[in-house]
């Protein structure tokens, strides 16, 4: 079965039931810690996920719009791709990473020789983590290869695999990985080949519990946590806090940009002139004589053949013939050269 995630450019926001349970296998600190969506999409489930909390959370999301609309939800938002971006290594507390899913490689075989979307996500985004930290990857069944399960068994200890409840695990057959960043990394081979089956075996689906299992440890806010893509927003809000730029806006005066006024009136031939180079097209005029002006110079060239004596001379003329078409409010149209 195809995902469904296919049909949003590879983009699948998680379930909000899925989020509650999540939710129910985390306990919180009382101070501050920090949060990160790599690929928050709107930053519903991150700010689900966190609610009542003392959480700082950060976003990365490359859809235009999808982060606009995270911005009103999640504090700290970058609007570019994780590869675009500058964060401080072993800074965060709590990692929820639900990667899109590459259509360029959406074969069922879960060992393909490129890199999927999943694992590049992971690779990039688990280095952000403190030890202690407590990751949330949310992954296709059927994607997680040999890759994956060596490098989650690699940088993890207590792992957790579960499938989504049922209905969502119908329809989009998603399982959800738990899991406690280590200090040192270290393979643990046993780990590694129980996530290595993962795709071939029957999973317990995730449960409601009223017990949490993974603490997220408490930590403060990032020093760096930026894009290497200008936005034009970001650097006007970075150029207002900059004492640089107050310093400069005050020893300057500001005047408006204005169009100067031609010294004397257009005349007939001006006119012409603007309306022959399109400066002038568009919706003309109001009522009975609305209409639509369209102006277009083109270039015509004439050949001239001329003997003298035994050698034939050709020459070329170019002239510009100037046009104008005009159609009224009737839809007639009437050009004039």
């Amino acid at each position: 079965m195809r995902i469904a995630g296919r049909m949003k450019m590879g983009y699948y926001p998680t379930p909000a039931r899925v989020v509650d349970y999540i939710k129910k296998w985390l306990s919180f600190p009382p101070a501050p810690f920090t949060a990160l969506d790599p690929c928050c999409g709107e930053g519903i489930a991150l700010e689900h996920l966190v609610r009542g909390s003392e959480a700082i959370t950060y976003g990365v999301e490359l859809d235009e719009q999808r982060a606009d609309a995270a911005q009103d939800r999640i504090q700290n938002v970058l609007k570019c791709g994780i590869g675009e971006t500058r964060i401080a290594h072993q800074s965060y507390s709590l990692l929820f990473l639900n990667p899109p899913y590459d259509e360029a490689t959406l074969e069922e075989d879960a060992d393909i020789k490129t890199e999927r979307q999943e694992k590049a996500f992971l690779r990039m985004t688990v280095p952000y983590l403190v030890p202690g930290g407590v990751i949330i990857y949310i992954i296709p069944q059927k994607r997680l290869n040999r890759g994956i399960a060596r490098l989650l068994a690699s940088r993890f200890e207590r792992v957790n695999v579960f499938r989504f409840p049922d209905p969502e695990y119908d329809d989009f057959q998603q399982v959800v990985v738990f899991g406690v960043r280590k200090s040192v990394n270290s393979l643990d081979d046993g780990v590694a080949l129980k996530l290595q089956n993962v795709p071939n075996r029957k999973l317990k689906p995730l449960p409601e519990t009223d017990t949490a299992q993974y603490s997220v440890p408490p930590a403060g806010p990032l020093k760096l946590f930026r894009s290497t893509v200008i936005d034009p927003e970001e650097l006007a809000k970075q150029m207002a806090q900059s004492p640089l730029w107050r310093r400069f806006d005050a020893m300057t005066t500001r005047s408006e940009l204005k169009l100067p006024r031609p010294p004397l009136p257009l005349h007939s031939g001006h006119l012409g002139l603007l309306l022959a180079a399109g400066k002038l097209d568009g919706v003309v005029g109001e009522g009975p004589d609305r209409h639509v002006v369209k102006g277009k110079v083109t270039k015509v060239v004439s050949r001239v053949e001329e003997y003298k004596g035994d050698v034939l001379e050709q020459r070329e003329l170019d002239r510009y013939v100037v046009s104008i078409k005009i159609m009224n409010r009737n839809g007639e149209i009437r050009e004039l050269t």
